[in-house]
Order: C-alpha cells, then structure tokens, then sequence
C-alpha cells in the first residue's frame, strides 16, 4: 500500500471519530452557558470570570457525577468495579492535577492568571464528564 494510500485510509478512519466529538462540543450547553456567561458585562472581573468558571466547573461535576452513576446502574458487576477503580483512579489524578496547576499559578503574580487557573481546573472536569457522557451513550446504543 502506498504513503498516500495509507494517508488517505487514516483521515477517513479518524473522520468520525473527530466529527463526533466535534458534535459533542457543539452541543455542550454547560460550554454555552459558560461563555455565555464570560462574555457578560457584568462578569467582566476577575471575580466575576472566575464565578463563571466555578458554576460550569460544578455543572460538569454534576454531569459526571450523574453518567457516573446511570453507569453504574446499569453495567454488570465485573464492569461496574472495573468503573468504580477508574473512576476512584481520576479522582487522585484530579487531585494532583489541581494541586500541580496551583503550584504552577503560585509561580505567576498578577489577576490575569487567576482565571486561567479556574479554566484549568473546570477543563480537568469537563473532560471526565464528556468522557462519562460518551461510555454511556456507547452502553445505550443496543437499548
């Protein structure tokens, strides 16, 4: 098989792999209410960013948390722990990530970094939930 070959049969492999989490992120309200809510003029402030990013940090906490849990529900016993221990895995990871990325902004001064360092913490988030999200859309799919 040729390089082009090869090239042309990988894009169109990852094609609907990228299209499909395209898809996902263009629908994420908690995005859209997020830059919704960065994008007021009221919100213009370091506090007020960085309200803004505590509210869809704690949305997306509670989007995992609940596909966490319909997962659970929903899995066999032997994939329901196999969920649990990786799950409980991301939590330690999540807290190491947060307290690496404060250790890393405790290096910076200034207000513009503050809330960068709440973008950071709702993105480790985000990423779990939509992650959550998208096993238990795969579980559905014979439903």
């Amino acid at each position: 098989m040729e390089i082009r070959q090869i090239a042309h049969l990988a894009v169109f492999v990852a094609t609907p792999c990228a299209a499909s989490a395209h898809a996902v992120e263009r629908a994420d309200k908690t995005d859209t209410e997020l830059r919704r809510c960065l994008d007021g003029a009221s919100n213009g402030s370091t506090a007020g960013q960085v309200g803004c990013e505590v509210a869809a940090r704690d949305a997306y906490d509670k989007r995992m948390g609940a596909a966490y849990r319909a997962l659970l529900r929903a899995l066999p016993n032997d994939a329901a722990g196999k969920l649990r221990e990786a799950q409980r895995a991301w939590l330690r990871f999540r807290d190491a990530h947060i307290q690496a990325s404060n250790a890393l902004f405790a290096t910076r001064q200034g207000t513009m970094y503050v809330p960068m360092q709440a973008a950071d913490h709702t993105a480790i988030v985000r990423q779990r939930a939509i992650e959550l999200e998208a096993q238990l859309r795969i579980f559905r799919i014979d439903e």
